[in-house]
């Protein structure tokens, strides 16, 4: 047999090899293997129609090669030529459109001769001002509420003490009543400087006292009090607790302006007090009876609350008190049973023989109470 010389290693092959047995490189008999292009099945190199499908192997029909797309193709070209046509029909349209204005001619101005016209102006309207109306200044007022001192009012309205004082007609500024009103003065002060702040006292409590009392009892506001000792626990005092209590600011007394005395009906300097506890009706066992009621203002120092109780055996007891509370204990009280009491304010004028204060009544006992104590 015949033998060549592969071109690739020099090693030597048959003839008509399409692979070199050595290197593996194709020989110059090396072909691809045909296949149908319609049904893939392989071919000889010279066949024409394929033994499989019966279809030539190397073309495809027309209507294979389109599978029916030229419906799609027609209905797509006729759109495009639509799409064509429209713009060219709308574009003509736009520009006679935009160009009709500067080709339209303007009519002819025709004048007359000798005769000038000219425009009449119309008259401008001009708005009628309205006349400023300058209000009447409204004074500020103040309503004295309960715990509330001179003090206490100039600081929150940042006047000074004495401008109210004046501004009222003040004779007593130690004494103000719950529901009065006062005129507020419009002359700010600055309370910036240390030394407008007031000074402050440690205060231990005694057996019957309660803060409402402490704040009368010093003339310092209730909050004054709570804002002094931001640390304690003020719902629930105790004998025998220090807490710190800022006092009032001294004023000077205002020298009053002499004026005629009108004749007027006198008022009550005070109202009665509020009674606070016990409940009314209230049933107890406790070894302490506490009393409590309201404070109504600044009491002078030869006044006081009277606290009056009238025991089950039909005896009364009478205390004297500048606070707003008071202790009993079991072993005071001369029977158990019902107690009725209330409370008045009284000025001492004199003592009795057993060295008891006596006076005059200010302002009579308000609602009376009844607490059984057994």
């Amino acid at each position: 047999m015949a033998m060549i010389e592969c071109s690739t290693c020099g090693a030597e092959i048959k003839n008509f090899e399409t692979r070199c047995p050595f290197c593996g490189k194709p020989t110059v008999h090396y072909h691809r293997q045909r296949r149908c292009l319609h049904c893939g099945a392989p071919a000889a190199q010279k066949t024409e129609i394929c033994m499989m499908c019966g279809q030539p192997v190397d073309s495809l029909p027309l209507k294979a090669s389109f599978g029916g797309s030229w419906w799609g193709v027609m209905v797509g070209v006729l759109i495009i030529i639509g799409l064509v046509m429209w713009v060219n029909s709308y574009q003509p349209l736009y520009q006679e459109t935009v160009q009709a204005a500067p080709d339209t001619p303007l009519p002819p101005v025709i004048a007359t001769p000798g005769v000038t016209r000219i425009p009449t102006a119309t008259p401008t309207l001009q708005p009628t001002p309205t006349p400023l109306i300058s209000p009447t200044p409204t004074p500020r007022t103040h309503v004295v509420e309960r715990g509330q001192t001179l003090y206490y009012i100039a600081r929150q309205y940042q006047v000074s003490i004495e401008d109210i004082v004046a501004l009222n007609n003040l004779v007593d500024s130690r004494i103000l009543r719950v529901g009065q009103v006062l005129v507020i003065p419009d002359s700010p002060v600055s309370f910036d400087s240390g030394s407008e702040l007031p000074p402050q006292i440690v205060h231990v409590i005694q057996p019957g006292e309660t803060l409402s009392g402490l704040s009368y009892e010093y003339d310092t506001p209730l909050d004054a009090i709570i804002a002094a000792n931001p640390e304690v626990n003020l719902d629930l005092i105790y004998e025998g607790q220090e807490i710190i209590i800022p006092l009032a600011m001294p004023t000077a007394t205002p020298t009053p302006t002499t004026m005629p005395t009108p004749t007027a009906t006198a008022t009550p300097v005070y109202v009665a007090p509020d009674l606070l506890s016990p409940a009314d009706g209230q049933a107890t066992t406790e070894s302490v009876l506490f009393f409590n009621w309201t404070a109504t203002g600044w009491l002078a120092d030869d006044e006081f609350y009277v606290l009056r109780l009238a025991w089950a055996d039909g005896s009364g007891s009478d205390y004297w008190t500048k606070s707003n509370s008071w202790r009993i204990s079991r072993e005071q009280r001369p029977t158990p049973g019902v107690v009725s009491w209330n409370v008045s304010i009284m000025r001492q004028t004199t003592v009795s023989p057993d060295n008891s204060p006596l006076g005059i009544e200010l302002v009579p006992p308000g609602k009376q109470r009844t607490v059984e104590w057994r």
